[in-house]
């Protein structure tokens, strides 16, 4: 049950509205394909951050990276979180190293643990997403531009143009649905269950709601210039759809868990910015002794069981 995965998608979807050059246009669904359907013609570098807020826990991402040509992604970055126990009112604050890549049609995330890397493959089925962003041909990019559902265009001056950008919640877990599926035979029964589980509860929080981002462009290039998005909705969504599981027996959560879920179900929010860096001078590399040192495990299991010790009552 990985909620960061599901963070991790959100953050990738609203990362498609990188694109190529604009063109003249007043109509907002016009400016927007004129923007995103011509291919990305070099490599380029991003600062993003994504702000986890609630009561009693904050999360923090902050980090850089790069989307290449071909589909290929990397981020290095840091996580940080604080969380406040209710029975002490103490705080306790972490942060880690963070270092996340496209490994064929999965990415894989590298944090530091207690000193020693570890390696968890978090999103099996998701490299659809730098496809989106990255891909040559313009009938590709049209099928991916189909999960746009409305578009509101607003000339912000200093020749920058806005875009507030509705994506259709259901289209999108259609593509999600779609990558996992041809890929699911080849996965081993844990995986396979991990990530027919992930499905079920992306697909009811995207059912239930769309996702609204603002992609503000510059007129002249049509290259991004900031992105933002509100994914409070689809979090939450997530979070209900897991705890409606529980309450009808088809899964067990201990009484920490289903409190921490409620939680960020009703009063947790979710934000994400990304600035462009411009065009790659060099490439985005994560460190060969990270990939040489790092063990497979289930670096945000560890984590969450962390920070929901902090809800006993």
């Amino acid at each position: 049950m990985k909620l960061f995965r599901m963070f991790a998608v959100l953050l990738a979807v609203v990362c498609m509205t990188f694109g190529g050059k604009a063109l003249a246009a007043e109509d907002g669904m016009q400016v927007f394909q004129d923007a995103y359907l011509p291919a990305m013609d070099k490599a380029q570098n991003y600062h993003l951050e994504l702000i986890f807020h609630g009561p009693t826990f904050q999360s923090n991402l902050v980090a850089s990276g790069q989307i290449g040509m071909g589909g290929s992604g990397v981020v290095d970055g840091t996580l940080s979180w604080a969380y406040t126990n209710t029975d002490t009112n103490q705080t306790k604050q972490n942060e880690i190293p963070i270092y996340a890549e496209r490994s064929g049609n999965s990415i894989v995330l590298y944090g530091q643990r207690n000193g020693s890397w570890q390696r968890e493959n978090v999103l099996e089925g998701l490299a659809w997403i730098l496809d989106a962003v990255s891909a040559n041909d313009r009938a590709t990019r049209m099928q991916y531009a189909a999960a746009v559902k409305d578009v509101t265009a607003t000339d912000v001056g200093n020749g920058r143009q806005s875009m507030r950008i509705l994506l259709d919640g259901k289209a999108l877990a259609e593509m999600e649905n779609k990558a996992v599926r041809e890929r699911i035979d080849s996965m081993g029964d844990a995986e396979k269950k991990d990530a027919t589980e992930f499905l079920r509860y992306i697909n009811a929080a995207l059912a239930e709601n769309d996702i609204e981002c603002t992609w503000t462009i510059d007129k002249e290039t049509g290259k991004t210039v900031t992105v933002a998005a509100d994914l409070t909705g689809i979090m939450r969504g997530y979070a209900k759809a897991v705890l409606e599981d529980s309450y009808q027996g088809q899964i067990t959560l201990t009484p920490e868990e289903t409190e921490f879920l409620a939680s960020i179900g009703y009063y947790y929010d979710l934000q994400f910015y990304l600035t462009n860096m411009g065009e790659a001078a060099s490439q985005v590399v994560i460190p060969a002794a990270v990939k040489r040192d790092a063990k497979d495990s289930n670096l945000f299991n560890d984590i969450k069981a962390e920070v929901i010790s902090v809800v006993k009552k």
